[in-house]
């Protein structure tokens, strides 16, 4: 189980780190990156209905899914109160043109929106809920080791959906950063250290298990699983809802794109690979 771990947590911290550098280089312009966003929920939701939480029901029971809205609410408060959930800082328009940025939300401008809204309380937000993902990532892992002995469709879904979503929380943090006038240098730094928080949380969990008796840990997979779970579908709904009020004018583009993220989740539950 640890050597696939480890080659999980090296490849999400290596694209994690290259999505930092996407606001130095310029790489995305909005339509692509909201494709992008949109491809990348649709996986999250993929993985929580076709991967975690059958995977928690099997291993606990069905109880197990109050977890799921436990994982939902605490992360929903979390960016209430540290970080909203955002990844493309509102963009100055001529007056009466149309605002792409996708930060707003139809707040007040007041409140809540890049501008205000420091880069490290955006960093504490994302990295707690980075922290969350590496449980979600080494609990499935470890659900289909004990389960059939290897890496199985949980696994994979998970790891997928976390290697997809990840670049745009960094792209979130380092781009704000840069807007408030930080040092590219420590932007980097903090871009590494935010990376470093799947392997982070990969570790937590496999060291609270491993003291355990074997049911305890089943049970513990479960619950882990479960409020993993929730914590997707909030991300992914975070970054899907919005775009009903400012994306009409390439619903079809990123519907597609929806679509697609989720059936890449539903043919990895239909196919088990080792």
């Amino acid at each position: 189980m640890m050597p696939v771990l480890s080659l999980f947590c090296v490849l999400i911290v290596a694209v994690s780190v290259l999505g930092g550098i996407f606001p130095l280089a310029r790489l995305l312009d909005h339509t692509r990156l909201q494709v992008y966003l949109s491809f990348a929920a649709g996986s999250m939701l993929g993985a929580a209905f076709f991967h975690m939480l059958p995977e928690a029901v099997e291993g606990g029971s069905p109880s197990t899914i109050r977890w799921t809205g436990v994982g939902l609410l605490g992360l929903f408060f979390l960016e209430r109160f540290f970080s909203f959930h955002h990844h493309e800082p509102q963009v100055p328009s001529p007056e009466g043109g149309h605002d792409h940025g996708h930060a707003s939300h139809g707040r007040h401008p007041s409140r809540n929106t890049p501008d205000a809204l420091s880069w490290w309380t955006a960093a504490f937000g994302l990295a707690v809920h980075s922290l969350v993902g590496g449980v979600a990532l080494a609990s499935a892992v470890a659900a289909d080791h004990a389960a059939r002995g290897a890496i199985g469709a949980t696994g994979w879904g998970v790891f997928l959906a976390t290697l997809l979503h990840k670049p745009a929380d960094s792209l979130t943090i380092v781009t704000l950063m840069l807007r408030s006038g930080a040092p590219r240098r420590l932007a980097h730094a903090v871009n590494l250290g935010f990376a470093a928080m799947i392997p982070l949380g990969v570790l937590l969990f496999v060291l609270g298990l491993g003291g355990l008796s074997a049911d305890a840990a089943s049970r513990g997979r479960s619950i882990a699983l479960a409020f993993s779970a929730g914590t997707f579908l909030c991300i992914a709904l975070s970054d899907l809802l919005p775009e009903l009020q400012f994306h009409s004018h390439d619903r079809w583009k990123l519907s597609v794109a929806l679509i697609a993220g989720f059936a890449l989740m539903a043919g990895t539950a239909s196919i088990e690979l080792f």
